[in-house]
């Protein structure tokens, strides 16, 4: 709370710490892999959290709060909980498989969204926005790097 105020530049723009800033500087905090006592936040992902216009690149996060309102009316956040949607998540990944096993597209199609679902209201219960689980996976694998081995891409060692 001491650097409240504190700003700086960045190709990016400037940027800044206030109260509305800091709860997601919290949360997107990471820790240096190299000096434990230092940790970062990705100036990119600051600026698409406060700065940038939404562009039609960006998420639709108009279907993830049809999705949040449509699960707060049918009493999902006030009587499930993570452990029951994760079962749920298993139940649809299941379907999921047997999409692609059987090349049954509208299966595969249902079963994608209906996983999307589960992953809202999951990581709503778990206390985040599931567009921010989405940014900060992007963020950790967008300067990835490595190749594909047997289908699959594996990458490199860190």
């Amino acid at each position: 709370m001491d650097n409240i105020g504190l700003s700086w530049k960045t190709p990016h723009g400037k940027f800044e710490i206030n109260s509305t800033t800091i709860p997601w500087i919290i949360h997107n905090t990471k820790t240096s892999m190299y000096n434990k006592e230092r940790c970062y936040i990705y100036n990119k992902a600051y600026y698409e959290a406060f700065l940038a216009e939404p562009s039609s690149e960006s998420i639709d996060a108009t279907i993830f709060d049809s999705i949040r309102n449509w699960a707060d009316k049918r009493g999902i956040y006030d009587s499930g909980d993570t452990k029951t949607q994760f079962v749920k998540l298993m139940e649809e990944v299941g379907e999921l498989g047997k999409a692609i096993l059987k090349d049954d597209k509208a299966e595969f199609v249902d079963a994608i969204g209906d996983c999307i679902v589960v992953l809202t209201n999951l990581s709503h219960l778990g206390g985040y926005d599931v567009e921010h689980c989405i940014s900060s996976a992007y963020d950790e694998i967008s300067n990835r790097t490595g190749s594909m081995v047997n289908g699959t891409f594996v990458k490199d060692a860190d």
